[in-house]
């Protein structure tokens, strides 16, 4: 495949997915050479495994294509449960097939570290994770490098066609949509009656919260994957792209500049706290519901954990939710979300298989949304009457999703996003201490970022 990077460049045209155009080789030449080096290991590997079988003969030795048709227990592995209700999911299932138990391994909750837990294992063909919990971005690394299982005949009809796209890479699937995600507007409903709907409205309500004697404003600033996400949000909603359809940077735009402007003055005027630097998504929701925030940008998942009965929550009842703010109108989120892989590695291939297609099931697609604040894929249950009484935000949910913009297809991921928050970070630090220069930070980004989307 060729490996062109295209991006959706409208945020409000919700039928336009990015995809990677197939064809030749792709990848950057490391990339190239780890696959052939793969590929290699993998001929050694397989004339390893005929000459054992025929040592052993009528012993029993395994094919190499075992894993693919076994059956029996197998291991799940996610980011940390922070709802600490997937576990009941898993019990249903577990219920029912006491011999092909699921046992639920949680990772770290920080993206990056989920990550480097799945890419070791992975790595090594260790097989301990027979199937994993990836972030949508890491489907053409994890595919690229041999690590996936193809999911042949998994059915995903009824689902967002942005998340089958997601975990789909050179034309197959690989990773099955489980949730989806947007990124929302919390607010206290206590302290304002209307929420913002533009960055300049936001930042005239913090006066509010310095009445209050609470902090304006805060996301996910640390440096890790959740910076990517706000800053292209910040990018997305003044109307600007990181990456366009052609596969170039457009990080030397007036829009580009606004959105990361928007960032830096909110660290120097006092509207971000400057603690916030450090916030990951956890660290933002516990300081909104120990009541330190009038607002908040972070996922679903939150409204779940504060408003749930006997959560430790001093806003429990004063919660509103919107849309987030842009430049001069509502903006747009970044896409977000889960899907599930089987590791190449696993020796129950068939079991995990169906595991996957519970998870799919519209069953456990509701209780997703009811009891663990996670968006669906099945885009039917958006409509439904039911869970629209039962979820008071479901609309909102559903245009945050039609708007949201999804992030670059790419082997080199995790080189472009790392790029994206080193340097950002740097920019939020040097707003807290009085030195930051907008124009050089995304100068760095428009070059650093060029050169990794010409490799590809």
């Amino acid at each position: 495949m060729s490996g062109k990077i295209t991006y959706r460049s409208s945020t409000r045209t919700s039928s336009r997915v990015f995809h990677q155009e197939s064809g030749g080789p792709s990848g950057p030449p490391s990339t190239q050479r780890s696959v052939m080096k793969h590929a290699r290991m993998y001929a050694v590997g397989a004339v390893l495994a005929v000459a054992s079988t025929a040592l052993v003969g009528c012993s029993g030795g395994a094919s190499p294509d075992a894993g693919k048709e076994g059956r029996g227990p197998i291991t799940f592995a996610q980011g940390k449960d922070t709802t600490g209700k997937l576990q009941t999911i898993i019990d249903d299932w577990n219920d029912e097939h006491p011999d092909e138990k699921v046992t639920f391994v949680e990772l770290p909750e920080s993206a990056n570290d989920q990550r480097t837990a799945l890419v070791q294992d992975f790595q090594a063909g260790a097989g301990t994770y027979d199937v994993a919990g990836l972030d949508v971005v890491w489907t053409a690394e994890f595919a690229a490098r041999d690590w996936l299982v193809p999911l042949d005949g998994v059915d995903t009809s009824g689902l967002f066609e942005s998340t089958v796209d997601s975990g789909t890479y050179d034309g197959k699937l690989y990773a099955a949509p489980y949730n989806t995600n947007a990124g929302f507007l919390y607010y206290r409903t206590d302290l304002i009656d209307t929420p913002p709907t533009t960055w300049a409205e936001l930042e005239g309500d913090c006066a509010v919260a310095v009445t209050a004697g609470i902090d304006c404003y805060a996301g996910q600033f640390a440096q890790y994957e959740g910076l990517t996400v706000n800053f292209s949000e910040a990018v997305n909603s003044a109307g600007g792209t990181v990456i366009d359809d052609g596969g170039n940077v457009t990080l030397d735009t007036p829009e580009a500049k606004a959105g990361l402007q928007f960032l830096v003055d909110g660290f120097e005027n006092g509207t971000i706290p400057d603690e916030a630097v450090t916030y990951q998504e956890e660290e933002g929701r516990r300081a909104f519901q120990a009541g330190k925030l009038l607002f908040l940008r972070n996922w679903p998942y939150v409204y779940g954990l504060a408003t749930q009965d006997g959560a430790d929550s001093v806003v429990q009842d004063k919660i509103g939710i919107a849309p987030l703010p842009g430049a001069d109108s509502p903006g747009a989120s970044t896409l977000g979300g889960y899907n599930l892989a089987i590791s190449k590695a696993s020796k129950n291939q068939e079991t995990a298989k169906d595991f996957i297609t519970y998870m799919e099931s519209e069953g456990v697609q509701k209780k997703l949304l009811t009891d663990l604040s996670l968006p669906p894929v099945r885009s039917a249950l958006y409509d439904d009457a039911e869970l629209q009484k039962q979820v008071p935000y479901l609309a909102t949910l559903k245009e945050a999703l039609e708007n949201a913009v999804p992030r670059p297809k790419a082997v080199s991921y995790n080189e472009l996003s790392t790029l994206i928050s080193e340097n950002v970070y740097k920019a939020l630090q040097g707003a807290i201490n009085g030195n930051v220069s907008v124009d050089e930070t995304l100068s760095k980004l428009q070059d650093g970022l060029q050169k990794i989307v010409d490799s590809q």
